[in-house]
């Protein structure tokens, strides 16, 4: 499959709807590309101006996803859309879930973020930081792979995405023991709140990545048309394989 199939209709109403359908999902995956890159140097820089920004995009993440359901609503009551058309439509949805999805995440990181630079505390104190770092450049690099995916139809980087998902599964393991051992060392009940907001954070940065998967298995519904949600590393890979 490739873009042009998109673009081949008697009907230019329905070519000019496709592509844009298709176009505004990359401009959504756009803004949580840049709503993580704001969340990055928040939380490396305690920038809480830039942990701010983060809530902003998330108002306009959310605007994306609701003019991407028009846009698929309205292929479907005024056209007449092939089987890879429906494949899009279905995909379109499902990708702008998981995006809007990735912002919501995205907030509640920032908001321990912002939490923590109004009591004057830098976020790279905190326990399990590290991981943190680990986890959020895993998944902006895994986010920029997908929509690279995405647009060129393009699903040879499924399996690396797959992999990159379960490392990211064991850092969210060894942050979580991490912080754990160290709210059993205090009683200090503003420490064990932050400690808390930092666990939160942790566990919100791996669901990121879990999206980007998700949004690597759409891809692959949408080339091959087949769902691959539920099958294992092997049987995956042989698939992605096949011709």
């Amino acid at each position: 499959m490739n873009r042009d199939e998109f673009n081949n209709h008697i009907s230019e109403q329905l070519n000019r709807n496709l592509e844009g359908l298709f176009n505004q999902v990359l401009e959504m995956g756009g803004i949580v590309e840049q709503q993580l890159a704001d969340l990055n140097q928040a939380l490396e820089n305690n920038d809480e101006e830039k942990a701010h920004n983060v809530l902003t995009l998330d108002k306009l993440i959310n605007r994306e996803e609701m003019e991407i359901d028009r846009l698929c609503a309205a292929v479907l009551a005024r056209q007449q859309p092939t089987a890879s058309d429906l494949r899009l439509i279905v995909m379109a949805i499902r990708i702008a879930v998981d995006l809007e999805r990735m912002g919501d995440e995205a907030v509640k990181i920032a908001n321990m973020a912002i939490a923590q630079c109004k009591d004057d505390g830098s976020c790279s104190s905190l326990p399990a930081f590290d991981y943190l770092k680990q986890l959020m450049a895993a998944s902006s690099d895994m986010l920029k792979t997908t929509l690279n995916g995405f647009s060129r139809l393009d699903t040879s980087k499924t399996m690396e995405i797959y992999h990159e998902e379960e490392r990211m599964d064991e850092v969210l393991k060894l942050a979580s023991q991490e912080i754990q051992e160290k709210l059993a060392e205090t009683n200090d009940v503003e420490t064990v709140d932050i400690y808390i907001k930092m666990l939160l954070a942790i566990r919100a940065a791996e669901r990121i990545t879990d999206h980007s998967l998700n949004i690597a298995e759409s891809v692959v519904y949408l080339v091959r048309g087949k769902d691959v949600r539920q099958m294992d590393e092997q049987a995956l890979a042989k698939f992605l394989q096949s011709e």
